[in-house]
């Protein structure tokens, strides 16, 4: 495949109005320098292939230097309307820029057009962001809001921002504690204006939750998990426990719709690093005892483990890929409506 990348625009404004304007030449391909015909037109239309609206909120220069590293990549497979809204309120004096700009690339053999605004506020402009980005969103296209670190929950861009949005995007890897984790759910759960939540978090564990799935598609495995006695789940001490969690809230939750109460044990390990490292489920009933185990590996590996008893019945080792931020992004950005298996994942990993 070959890939071509074209600067077509990068201009400052202080204006939404000049904002808006820029980007509505930016999206048909008419330039300063002369119109351009029907044809071309036509054209820069089929080239804009945006699918979606990206709002994200950095707080300071090095944040929107890695945040756009990430965006750069993840344009390649998800084009969009970019917003990286550098809200600085805590700076008294007031100010607004904003940097309009395009890239258009080959695919190939076909032209792809994508569109970025950088708004950076200090002051009382910063707190009004929300409504400066509002009219700069593509119309009848989803919205998605991409919150880097840990959101300010009470702050009123948040709140505002999530009203616009239909999906809210958090990496709860990000340091994220048990009130973080119930105002996310709240987030969710809201009567009016719910934004649909995805969790790079949540897409990392994808491959723990498939594997400890596939234990029972196995012929006479099933009927032992009506005997799930315990989880375990080891992960590293260093004070991130999200991640194992949410894993351990997925099978709690699983478990409690067919009514059955798992009890779940967490083992912060000094030795381990960050992370889950290793996750196993202890049954019992009338066919005896099983421990149905993965641990992670050196190498991206998952090892995989049945005991029956004092017998090991099956063993084998799946790949477990480490995924960079823009594709787990990418994947939650995929995602329709409410992920409801995250959702009950996250209200077990609070009880």
């Amino acid at each position: 495949m070959k890939t071509n990348h074209t600067e077509l625009s990068a201009r400052t404004f202080v204006d939404v109005h000049d904002i808006q304007e820029e980007l509505d030449q930016v999206r048909w391909g008419l330039h300063t320098d002369g119109e351009e015909s029907e044809a071309a037109q036509h054209a820069a239309a089929e080239a804009r292939a945006s699918v979606l609206n990206l709002v994200t909120v950095v707080s300071n220069e090095p944040e929107l230097g890695e945040v756009t590293r990430v965006l750069d990549r993840l344009s390649v497979t998800n084009p969009s309307r970019t917003l990286i809204l550098l809200a600085q309120h805590t700076r008294e004096a007031d100010k607004l820029e904003a940097e309009v700009s395009a890239q258009e690339r080959t695919e190939s053999g076909h032209r792809v057009s994508t569109e970025r605004v950088i708004l950076h506020a200090h002051g009382e402009p910063a707190r009004h962001l929300a409504s400066l980005a509002a009219p700069l969103l593509i119309p009848d296209l989803p919205v998605i809001l991409w919150w880097p670190g840990r959101p300010q929950f009470d702050s009123p861009l948040f709140n505002d921002l999530c009203e616009l949005a239909d999906r809210l995007v958090v990496d709860t890897d990000e340091g994220f504690d048990d009130a973080d984790l119930k105002r996310l759910l709240e987030v969710a759960r809201r009567e009016k204006a719910r934004a649909s939540i995805g969790d790079l978090n949540w897409a990392r564990l994808m491959a723990w939750r498939h594997v400890a799935a596939q234990f029972f598609d196995m012929p006479n495995m099933l009927a032992r998990l009506a005997h799930i006695r315990g989880v375990s789940i080891f992960h590293g001490s260093d004070g991130s426990t999200a991640q194992a969690r949410l894993l351990g809230g997925w099978i709690r939750s699983r478990m409690a719709t067919v009514g059955l109460e798992v009890p779940l044990e967490f083992r912060p390990d000094d030795s381990l690093e960050h992370g889950v490292h290793r996750f196993l489920i202890y049954t019992g009933g009338d066919e005896g005892s099983a421990r149905f185990s993965m641990s992670r590996l050196r190498g991206g590996r998952l090892s995989t483990q049945i005991r029956l008893g004092d017998q090991e019945l099956a063993e084998r080792t799946v790949r477990l890929e480490s995924r960079a931020t823009e594709e787990l992004l990418g994947i939650e950005l995929t995602l329709p409506g409410h992920d409801v298996l995250f959702e009950r994942a996250l209200a077990a990993a609070l009880q």
